[in-house]
């Protein structure tokens, strides 16, 4: 064993300080005994730390205790495994999390931007109908990828194609 600590846990939360001193003071000289209590109401929480004068002491009170049975409860004696001081952890830092994409987003380029040839015209039907849903709504800019201006001026061209009878408004042509 290389330390002389013991956690000791599922003590009575009536076990004074000086009870349990006695109980291990039994099997070995005790250097230093801390009972946790609560900070608002000051009763114990069920554990101790104990730390015995030598490692020998510490596996026979592992021996002799670990299930004894104290105040009508089974206390559990073993050796501390806590944070060590000085001691760095051997454990990996966590990383950092990474954005996970999906699906990666292509932009739509403007073809009205791309093509200097390429017009908005009202009767182009063919052009128009490539914006329109198949219930005749005019597709959102995310969907066709139009900058504002071309997507207010490519509306303003459905809407007139539709007034005039060159578009249906249901979009079956």
């Amino acid at each position: 064993m290389s330390n002389a600590k013991l956690f000791v846990s599922n003590l009575d939360f009536e076990l004074k300080v000086e009870d349990l001193k006695k109980i291990f003071a039994e099997v070995g000289p005790v250097v230093n005994l801390t009972l946790v209590t609560d900070r608002e109401s000051g009763k114990s929480r069920g554990y101790a730390f104990v730390e015995m004068a030598m490692p020998e002491d510490a596996q026979k009170a592992i021996d002799a205790l670990n299930t004894k049975i104290f105040n009508g409860r089974p206390i559990s004696v073993a050796e501390d495994r806590g944070k060590k001081q000085g001691e760095k952890e051997d454990r990996l830092p966590l990383q950092p999390m990474q954005r996970v994409l999906f699906f990666k987003r292509r932009r739509k380029a403007d073809p009205f931007e791309e093509n200097p040839n390429l017009k908005i015209d009202f009767r182009d039907v063919r052009i128009l109908s490539r914006f329109l849903s198949e219930r005749g709504r005019i597709l959102p800019r995310r969907l066709t990828g139009l900058s504002a201006y071309n997507q207010r001026r490519m509306a303003r061209a459905i809407k007139r194609s539709q007034n005039i009878g060159l578009l249906s408004f249901s979009g079956a042509n």
